[in-house]
């Protein structure tokens, strides 16, 4: 039973989203991040695709398309993700919506098919450990559920990488965020794939910390998926992407 993970990463190059939004306008399809295993116990394959252009549609587009042919290629029972009930998939379908809209696609179906069986393993872990929640929280961050499962998925410290002086100016913090990508490196990562840098020793340490960063975020979901309950979690909190908001 093939079970494949997802994680999305959204860039904000426009305008920046009040607190706690989740409206779709604010935010701009910048990296997906992919885990599959054919099998639980196996060691999950994994691989991230980045944004190719410009904020323009046609690249948004394009990452569809690559997503879609790196999922089809693998025969998948079960999806999951750690709170894509809420964001991944919400966006996910809203930009598939406009797509269609705009340029005649069938995006939309299709990333419903493939919500079809979604199990988001967040809110498992937020039953699991709620005891853990304060009184505004619904979901518990994912560091902090690895930690209380006993999974080691490490952080990705910015001082493991070697950038000019400066070039992370904006950044608070030491290790990396979603949204540090979210305010700074996502838009940082497309004006230098614009200006044509790719080749530049900043601009390939820019990629493989982003790079380090997204896998972390998907390859030690289905141990936690496991450590939850696996399989029994299904029919509980299975959530197929079918409202648009």
């Amino acid at each position: 039973m093939g079970t494949l993970d997802i994680d999305i990463e959204t860039a904000s190059p426009f305008e920046e989203p009040p607190d706690n939004s989740n409206d779709t306008r604010y935010f701009e399809f910048f990296s997906v991040s992919l885990a599959y295993a054919s099998d639980l116990d196996d060691t999950p394959e994994t691989e991230v695709l980045f944004r190719s252009g410009d904020w323009d549609d046609q690249y948004t587009i394009d990452l569809y398309e690559r997503l879609f042919e790196w999922c089809d290629d693998r025969s998948v029972d079960r999806l999951l993700t750690y709170n894509g009930a809420w964001f991944d998939g919400t966006h996910l379908l809203n930009w598939a919506r406009d797509i269609d809209d705009s340029a005649d696609r069938d995006f939309l179906p299709r990333t419903e098919d493939l919500f079809e069986n979604h199990v988001d393993v967040a809110l498992a872990a937020a039953d699991e450990y709620e005891a853990e929640l304060w009184d505004d929280q619904h979901i518990l961050p994912d560091w902090k559920v690895y930690d209380l499962a006993g999974i080691d998925n490490d952080s990705v410290w910015y001082d493991d990488y070697d950038f000019p002086d400066n070039y992370l100016s904006g950044i608070d913090g030491k290790a990396v965020q979603g949204k540090h990508i979210g305010q700074v490196l996502g838009d940082k990562y497309v004006q230098n794939v614009e200006a044509g840098i790719e080749h530049t020793s900043v601009h390939r340490e820019l990629t493989q910390l982003l790079k380090d960063y997204c896998i972390s975020d998907v390859a030690d979901l289905i141990n936690l998926y496991t450590a939850l309950g696996g399989p029994s979690l299904d029919d509980t909190y299975r959530r197929p992407a079918t409202n648009i908001v």
